[in-house]
């Protein structure tokens, strides 16, 4: 393994890139101009190419690697930071405008009750937005296909059963399957991940009885 570099060969490779960590600002500023500011991109991608520098150990690779570390840089500001709405500049610094991923995972679970386990036991859950999410109306199902449901959730655990009868049959959130149960997000998104392991077995259970 190559010995890092010292700290003077880390200011002169800084002092060397410093133009290419602009030119990449500049050219994303050229492409996103509405989105993100230049003075902020110029800070980002200099921020980026000092810490590079700093994982630096061998100069022949610095031009490459250094170029790809400040592109992501880039890119990840423009992921956390850019308005998904185009609006005026004068609302931009009024309005808590921000850039937020449906599918990142929460750090806090709205409608939590008594912890983000429930008094379950056992490890978490990763949720994201999507998950809390209502689902879409379901269709209006025939008699016999709520029959042939409820069959099969009678074979699962009360809570479980309940937890699929409300977020798959009746359509409801996890948040709202939780505050009709009286229990945390996680245990329900828990609950119903234990219970369609149940049914898959005992689905493939009686398939290796048909044959």
């Amino acid at each position: 393994m190559a010995p890092a570099l010292s700290r003077q060969q880390r200011d002169a490779v800084v002092r060397r890139f410093l133009p290419l960590a602009d030119a990449l600002a500049w050219r994303l500023h050229r492409r996103c101009g509405t989105l993100l500011d230049r003075d902020d991109l110029i800070q980002v991608a200099r921020l980026a190419l000092v810490q590079a520098a700093g994982r630096l150990s061998d100069l022949r690779t610095a031009p490459a690697y250094l170029k790809r570390c400040i592109s992501g840089g880039l890119c990840h500001h423009l992921r956390d930071h850019a308005l998904l709405v185009r609006l005026p500049k004068s609302a931009r610094h009024t309005a808590p405008w921000r850039h937020l991923s449906l599918d990142a995972p929460l750090t806090t679970i709205p409608g939590s009750m008594g912890g983000s386990d429930g008094g379950d036991g056992g490890g978490s859950t990763a949720l994201c937005a999507l998950d809390l999410l209502p689902a879409p109306p379901p269709p209006q199902a025939a008699h016999g296909q709520r029959a042939t449901a409820e069959h099969w959730l009678a074979l699962l655990q009360p809570r479980q059963a309940e937890v699929l009868r409300l977020t798959v049959l009746d359509g409801h959130s996890l948040r709202q399957a939780a505050r009709v149960l009286g229990v945390s997000v996680t245990t329900v998104c828990r609950s119903r991940r234990q219970a369609l392991e149940q049914l898959r077995r005992h689905l493939d259970h009686g398939s290796r009885l048909a044959a």
